[in-house]
């Protein structure tokens, strides 16, 4: 004779929390998430228009990375877009929609995928460049770029699972000296070269871009997630016995990211994420969409 187990406390808490949580939805949620999703769907199918268009089968002499470019750039769409459709916010356990593909862990496991690809789009351009234009800097530098980022995706997982936003902070801040190192770069290819005007246009561009995105992280992006750490400290020292909820090891970090979500989908918690989200499905999808169409300058 078969017995029906009966929920524990914690999950009927967390049923409960998330028919509370989740039951109205923000028209301003809603209306993010539409031009959230009608970005991604436009970054589709201007990938899939350069698929068709473009002869990956021949190698073109002034973009001899164009396939790889082509191929890393599809990661980075799909995801990002998958990300659009399904948001989630790692560390809160949130996301808008209450699916197993909403899951943290499979969230987090895309993005580290995307953002190395990503990273290596950008590697592949700089070092380009500095084959084309004898610039042994640049092609060491790029070579550097692809572990860096790597490096701040163990730092994410550590966060992650341990729930910890300190770790956030420390990737994040690879992630704006990855922008000036490519900045410098790119600073250093305009300044060598005055004459030629493509390449000091781009060079004075990339720079001015870098130096741009490294403010943002720097002013925006990691003292949000060192406040995030300082709220977090500071309920540890309200409450010791709270430990457990917030840092956890590596096992049960990953069994919780992988199970637990909360269905939030009130303006007020998404609408600091907002922020970084929009910017970083546009612009960010859109750069590497540039790529497979620019040669570097000779």
């Amino acid at each position: 004779m078969s017995t029906i187990k009966k929920p524990t406390a914690l999950e009927t808490t967390d049923r409960a929390m998330r028919r509370s949580i989740g039951a109205a939805l923000d028209h301003h949620t809603l209306l993010w998430w539409a031009i959230l999703s009608s970005i991604s769907l436009f970054n589709i199918g201007v990938w899939v228009y350069s698929y068709c268009t473009l002869d990956t089968a021949a190698v073109n002499d002034a973009h001899p990375y164009q396939r790889h470019h082509l191929l890393l750039s599809g990661i980075y769409v799909f995801v990002c877009a998958y990300r659009s459709f399904l948001p989630r916010i790692d560390l809160e356990r949130y996301c808008l929609w209450d699916t197993f593909a909403s899951s943290i862990f499979l969230g987090r496991s895309a993005a580290t995928i995307a953002e190395v690809a990503f990273a290596g789009q950008i590697a592949l351009f700089i070092y380009h460049l500095g084959e084309v234009h004898d610039h042994p800097i640049a092609c060491n530098l790029a070579v550097a770029l692809v572990p860096m980022i790597a490096i701040a995706q163990c730092f994410c997982w550590c966060g992650v699972v341990t729930l910890n936003h300190v770790y956030h902070a420390i990737e994040e801040s690879i992630w704006a000296v990855s922008a000036i190192m490519v900045g410098s770069v790119m600073a250093s290819l305009a300044l060598y070269h005055p004459d030629n005007q493509s390449m000091h246009s781009l060079g004075v561009t990339g720079s001015l871009l870098s130096f741009v995105f490294f403010c943002y992280m720097v002013t925006v992006d990691v003292p949000m997630y060192i406040k995030r750490w300082r709220d977090g400290r500071r309920r540890l020292s309200e409450k010791a016995s709270s430990k457990k909820l917030v840092y956890m090891n590596s096992f049960e970090g990953g069994k919780d990211a992988l199970q637990r979500r909360v269905v939030i989908k009130s303006w007020d918690i998404w609408k600091e994420e907002s922020v970084w989200l929009t910017g970083y499905f546009s612009s960010a999808v859109w750069l590497s969409l540039l790529l497979v169409h620019m040669p570097a300058p000779v």
